[in-house]
């Protein structure tokens, strides 16, 4: 079937109607008091934030924990005081952080300078094999240690050069957590289930069906407005939106463009805007069909971005030009060229590639991220459009996606939660991630973008890094992310431009 943009663009809406569908049944939750529901499409099973770093933990945990660094989404990404007061840098490696006094814990008792040096320390974040070194090896792999200088005063040691230990103070994993709290629980699993922080809001009830959290009326920010706040699971688009029309439900997450126009006519209000986050397709090169370079170059190459983002995202998402964001400052290339839409070059490099056919696995889940299966399913036909042959699989969580053998490509995203670039894109793509695709010259302009202090030496090695994302893709960067939200004019709620879901004192009432 030949694939123009027009076809392609009637092909994602058709597909989109099609899965609107009738509303699913649900069930009704009684309200009362100063209470928020939200109803998301998939909520956390566990809640230690360094075992759950994707969409659904950043949205919960957001209410439960602080770090000792914070950063203020309202004034362009600044950092100030959370569970620290005031830093200063001791040299290039150390950070010294004062903690802000009388600070409680969920069960009542009082943060101590021990407890920042356990939630920092090896055992939580560098001990390979212990449940949450994955989370940490992307956010906090340069710290190397935590010592007490007294009651009130921490150091932050990095094993390198660090210019960016302040924001990894910020980032998903350096949340503050009891150790008294974490070893009474039994360990990781333990925590997970019964998780004590500092933050707005404690755990009430952790279910299959609901994470209920309750105001903490000794938060050292001030108690919440809001009462009781529950994220619903409700993975049918169709069933959020009827819940929220019916008031049943108080904020849908994930309302797609095509979807604004019945949420608006029932009086209900569209927040939300773009997110950093890099809505992506990742390859796997242990399959043989995607070792070639040369066919991941076509299949980027046969993928026209501009229609998905007019058809699916009504222009509402941004291409942008390389894995980079204009938030990272002095780091950011403004000449930098989007990605190609050339399907006859792809055809060509597929030639040249003696590819023959071979058919490559696609791995989606149903709509975890926003217009997925529609995503999915345009991507398919581009792809064919130019001669490679896809076997799309549904599959139901993310342990299913990265299942080996029998990979070829997944869906993805790379949330970039803080603003420099080792926290989106070398966090993606660094050695931890050898096992799917390796490039030493990419991993040598990381470590030099990961230690220099000299701020033209880390924009020329991220260059270098993007230049070589081109050439050797290790996935296919579509759009940015559209986070929009239905939401009940009777909540006052200011979503982030990020996919944390914040119900501080200040930021939600009702």
């Amino acid at each position: 079937m030949k694939i123009t943009r027009r076809s392609a663009c009637l092909l994602i809406a058709g597909t989109i109607a099609g899965a609107a569908g009738t509303a699913l049944p649900f069930s009704a939750y009684a309200q009362s008091g100063k209470q928020v529901i939200v109803a998301a499409d998939e909520i956390p099973k566990q809640l230690d934030p360094l075992r759950y770093q994707i969409y659904a933990g950043f949205r919960v945990m957001i209410n439960l924990y602080d770090t000792l660094i914070m950063t203020d989404y309202k004034n362009n990404g600044k950092l100030i005081p959370g569970l620290a007061t005031s830093w200063k840098r001791i040299d290039d490696k150390t950070l010294e952080l004062t903690l802000r006094p009388n600070v409680k814990f969920h069960d009542g008792s009082t943060m101590t300078a021990e407890d920042v040096a356990f939630s920092l320390s090896q055992e939580r974040i560098n001990t390979k094999g212990s449940p949450g070194y994955g989370t940490a090896q992307q956010f906090l792999s340069t710290i190397a240690d935590v010592k007490v200088v007294n009651p009130t005063t921490v150091r932050v040691i990095s094993s390198i050069s660090d210019p960016t230990i302040e924001m990894r103070l910020t980032a998903w994993g350096s949340q503050i957590i009891s150790k008294k709290a974490f070893e009474a629980a039994g360990g990781w699993d333990g925590f997970a289930l019964k998780p004590v922080g500092t933050g707005p809001f404690k755990l009430a009830n952790l279910s299959p069906e609901e994470n209920r959290l309750v105001a903490f009326a000794d938060y050292w920010g001030g108690k919440p407005n809001i009462d009781t706040l529950i994220f619903k699971g409700v993975p049918e688009l169709s069933s959020r939106i009827a819940g929220l029309i019916s008031g049943d439900f108080d904020i849908a997450v994930d309302i797609p463009p095509d979807q604004f126009a019945p949420v608006k006519n029932a009086k209900m209000e569209i927040v939300g805007g773009t997110i950093p986050s890099m809505r992506n397709v990742k390859f796997d090169t242990r399959n043989p069909a995607l070792a070639d370079k040369r066919i991941r170059q076509a299949m980027s190459l046969a993928v026209d971005r501009e229609a998905i983002v007019k058809s699916l995202w009504a222009g509402m998402v941004e291409i942008p030009n390389g894995h980079q964001l204009k938030s990272y400052g002095e780091l950011y290339d403004p000449n930098h060229p989007k990605w190609e839409y050339n399907p006859t070059k792809a055809k060509q490099l597929l030639a040249a590639a003696g590819y023959k056919g071979e058919v490559i696995p696609y791995r989606i889940r149903n709509n975890a991220y926003g217009a997925e299966v529609s995503t999915a399913q345009i991507l398919v036909s581009m792809w064919e459009a130019v001669g490679v042959k896809i076997d799309l699989q549904m599959k139901e969580n993310f342990g299913q996606l990265l299942a080996f053998p029998g990979t070829g490509m997944r869906n993805g995203a790379d949330p970039i939660l803080v603003n420099d670039p080792l926290f989106g894109f070398w966090r993606s793509y660094n050695e931890s991630e050898r096992l799917v695709w390796s490039n030493e010259e990419f991993y040598k302009q990381g470590h030099i973008l990961e230690s220099s202090m000299d701020v033209p030496t880390r924009k020329k090695a991220l260059m270098a890094m993007m230049d070589i994302f081109d050439e050797d893709p290790p996935a296919i960067i579509l759009h940015t992310f559209g986070f929009f939200y239905g939401v009940n004019p009777k909540v006052k709620w200011t979503p982030y431009p990020h996919p944390y879901m914040d119900f501080r004192k200040g930021n939600a009432d009702r």
